[in-house]
């Protein structure tokens, strides 16, 4: 990892907002990162209303220099965690931060909701972001309900205690 090392998971702020923004670049990345229903080009009020910025519960990692380097978003969704809207600043992508995002998200989100598991939504065609959760230990599971875009997307789940930074689970 390097530029600034130490990272830790901090609630948003209104100046993350604007640094979120900027890595969503285009039309692909929105829908890589929001889903079908993500609406772009956006402003930063159509922004904070998609992702549901004053709703839901969220992180962001941010590296020894106060620089944020991941966002995530987590709430309840079947009696589990979900998990949602997970990125990490394009300037530092393949360096270990989507495992430690999705692992204190878990860790936080599973406390503060007593949820047992952890679920998220994929993109079929997003690779890096398949293999990461399936590194994580993520597995498909049917979703219980329909929606829109299901045919794009597959349901994941991971017990909480997978997703600890045991020894045994890097």
């Amino acid at each position: 990892m390097a530029p600034g090392e130490v990272v830790e998971l901090h609630e948003p702020g209104p100046q993350h907002l604007e640094v979120l923004m900027s890595w969503i670049a285009d039309r692909e990345q929105c829908l890589q990162w929001g889903g079908p229903v993500f609406r772009f080009p956006f402003s930063p009020a159509t922004f904070r209303e998609d992702c549901r910025w004053d709703e839901l519960a969220g992180g962001v990692l941010v590296d020894g220099c106060g620089h944020m380097v991941a966002f995530g978003q987590y709430y309840r969704r079947l009696g589990r965690c979900h998990l949602g809207h997970l990125v990490v600043s394009p300037g530092r992508r393949g360096q270990g931060l989507g495992k430690r995002l999705v692992r204190a998200l878990a860790r936080r989100g599973c406390a503060e909701l007593e949820a047992a598991e952890c679920s998220l939504f994929v993109l079929k065609n997003n690779a890096a972001a398949r293999a990461l959760y399936r590194r994580l230990g993520f597995v498909p599971a049917e979703h219980p309900e329909s929606f829109p875009w299901q045919d794009q997307c597959d349901f994941l789940v991971a017990p909480a205690g997978a997703l600890d930074e045991s020894p045994t689970n890097h």
